[in-house]
């Protein structure tokens, strides 16, 4: 457990060291919101207040703490517009903030139950953790702190009530909060790894790994929309030959350990920044972006071809692949290119199949 912990942990580190502008504004906003939720509370206390209670002293608490709510709202909008910029800055502000609606509010619940314990701190100590997500170091000092101050002023304001209990009390709380902070994480984390795992089953072909054909022409358009005038690209096309056979003789899981095994030689072959997919039963295309030396497709097909034939699946072996390819530096766009490497593609198979052909045409 403890190791899980841990990883939660990091994990979280992780994830607010490469998202600290977003949850910079998430934690003002936020605070925005509950500035408008204290005033809205303290508003409602104050009516409650005076219909109920001929104490003066609530009266003027509830006033001082709506007045500080506004206040304060008011200048987080007017001078604080623009602290987003600086994390660190948001970060410490937040605890202050906190650190004041915790206090402030305890010490209301001090004053006016004095021979009573107090419930408001641990209550707010366990919301914190729940409200404000930060670096778990940090915020357990915040709430070392806070929780010290806690107990000075219980001790100031009664100095006749065993304020033991209200510290054992707020210890007890700020160790739950520990608990509370691991579950919220790992819920965090489980979500957002649930996230990742239906996005790339969305994105991804479910045999091979590689992208289907929606993510790759989409990737294949992105990256060809991106690309400086001149730039070269090459897109190949793989089809294997008489796969139909393939499953007919040997059975469609045979079938698909051959698909398998042809998407494992393209992924050797090729680079991890190379766009790879499966657009078809047995069709597979590769994107390649940037530079590359002389004869590079010829060497690639002819690597491909050569492990292709010489591995052996199960009962399976000679197996062949035809390959149309298309090299471009004119700036076509993927639909232009899939129909150029679809027509050496088809020649590849009309002059014998096994064989790989690049297109010639143009603009």
């Amino acid at each position: 457990m403890l190791q899980k912990i841990l990883d939660r942990y990091f994990d979280s580190v992780s994830f607010i060291h490469h998202s600290k502008k977003r949850i910079a504004e998430d934690n003002i906003r936020n605070t925005g919101d509950l500035l408008i939720f204290l005033v809205c509370v303290c508003l409602v206390l104050l009516s409650l207040s005076f219909l109920f209670s001929g104490n003066c002293s609530v009266y003027v608490t509830q006033i001082a703490l709506c007045l500080m709510a506004a206040g304060i709202a008011f200048f987080q909008r007017v001078f604080l517009s623009n602290i987003t910029e600086s994390f660190v800055l948001t970060r410490l502000y937040c605890f202050i903030f906190y650190g004041w609606i915790i206090l402030s509010y305890s010490y209301v619940d001090i004053i006016h139950n004095t021979e009573s314990r107090g419930i408001f701190f641990p209550c707010a100590i366990i919301a914190f953790t729940a409200l404000y997500m930060d670096n778990f170091v940090e915020t357990t000092w915040f709430k070392a702190v806070i929780t010290l101050v806690y107990g000075i002023m219980d001790y100031v304001v009664r100095p006749t009530y065993d304020v033991k209990k209200d510290v054992i009390i707020a210890v007890a709380a700020v160790v739950i909060s520990f608990f509370c902070y691991y579950e919220i994480i790992d819920l965090a984390t489980d979500k957002g790894e649930d996230r990742k795992r239906l996005m790339q089953r969305s994105t991804t072909d479910l045999l091979t790994g590689v992208l289907n054909k929606l993510s790759f022409e989409e990737r294949c358009n992105e990256y060809l929309s991106g690309r400086v005038a001149g730039a070269k690209c090459v897109l190949f096309i793989f089809d294997l030959d008489n796969f139909k056979e393939v499953n007919d003789n040997y059975g469609h899981q045979v079938g698909d350990k051959v698909i398998k095994s042809f998407s494992n030689i393209l992924q050797g072959y090729f680079h991890p920044n190379d766009v790879i997919g499966r657009i078809g039963g047995d069709e597979f295309m590769v994107l390649v972006m940037g530079e590359m030396p002389e004869g590079f497709a010829e060497r690639r097909c002819r690597s491909v071809l050569h492990e292709f034939k010489t591995t052996k699946i199960d009962d399976v072996s000679g197996l062949t692949c035809s390959i149309g390819i298309v090299e471009d530096t004119w700036g076509r766009n993927f639909t232009q290119l899939y129909h150029a490497a679809d027509e050496a593609l088809y020649k590849a198979k009309a002059g014998g199949k096994a064989k790989f052909c690049i297109s010639e045409a143009k603009l």
